[in-house]
């Protein structure tokens, strides 16, 4: 929500920044901003939509994890029983001695189909 307001304030900034300049540019630079401002729509969506996907992905692996189901991350199989899940930084943590130290990336992983 809080990004959607940013985007929402840099265009408003830019729309303000246009009008504010518009007799001193000429009319020559308003296609040049009203270009810039789809440009950084487009930029926007494209981020949000990627962002979302990716979000998705880490939810439906966090949820496999909490049920109990078997995540490949690197080389390492990721299980409740030797890793736990540290929300801070989305990552996996080792819990036994056999693993020790060992922190895996929630986006590298994917879900083992075995």
């Amino acid at each position: 929500m809080a990004k959607i307001l940013i985007f929402i304030l840099i265009i408003l900034c830019l729309a303000l920044i246009s009008f504010a300049l518009r007799k001193k540019l000429g009319k020559k630079t308003k296609p040049f901003f009203i270009a810039l401002l789809v440009i950084f729509i487009i930029f926007a969506v494209i981020f949000e939509s990627k962002n979302l996907k990716l979000s998705d992905k880490k939810q439906d692996l966090l949820y496999a994890f909490h049920q109990g189901k078997v995540l490949k991350c690197k080389d390492f199989n990721v299980s409740k029983e030797h890793f736990n899940y540290e929300f801070g930084t989305s990552s996996f943590i080792a819990k036994s001695k056999e693993f020790k130290g060992v922190v895996l990336d929630i986006r590298k992983c994917e879900l083992d189909d075995e």
